[in-house]
């Protein structure tokens, strides 16, 4: 499965790209993850690419995703390209207004409401995705999220990874 996380710098997607990755990596999957951003740290489009299969992958990017998960509309313009013309849109619904058919919820919203941050995005849309798709188990990713977020905000992001999971689930 080809999954595309986009962007823009400070929302957390390469973040989310590295810990879907090692949840992949923890079930025995073979994963590929790579990420694009620009120079700009804050505001600049922000990408992160993640294949997982289990078999081999002979592609060094995102070819042609199925699930693109847009979190702003840069992101979306930058990246929505390369999504399959029936492959799973997941946007935040309030800061992307895509042209074709999606899924999606306010999630910076949602983040902010329940953990404060509206930096824990990332882990509301990550915990939708596993939702919506089951790529990997809910376990494996917080296995993941307590091995590379910042230590002292394990328990934040787990918490932002369920609501979301609880969002995508309905």
């Amino acid at each position: 499965m080809q999954i595309r996380f986009a962007g823009i710098g400070g929302q957390g997607v390469v973040l989310a790209g590295v810990i879907l990755g090692e949840a992949a990596a923890i079930e025995g999957l073979k994963v590929l993850q790579t990420q694009d951003y620009s120079s700009a740290s804050r505001g600049g489009h922000s990408i992160a690419d993640v294949i997982i299969s289990d078999s081999e992958i002979y592609d060094l990017m995102v070819t042609n995703a199925d699930v693109l998960v847009a979190l702003h509309q840069l992101g979306y313009e930058t990246a929505k390209s390369k999504l399959k013309p029936d492959g799973l849109l997941i946007v935040d619904t309030d800061l992307v207004k895509p042209d074709r058919d999606y899924v999606g919820a306010p999630f910076t919203r949602i983040a902010e409401e329940t953990t404060g941050l509206a930096l824990t995005v990332n882990m509301v849309a990550l915990g939708y995705l596993i939702a919506k798709t089951g790529v990997v188990k809910p376990e494996s990713v917080e296995k993941a999220i307590r091995r590379r977020v910042p230590k002292g905000t394990e328990e934040i992001n787990i918490k932002a990874f369920r609501r979301g999971l609880e969002v995508g689930s309905k």
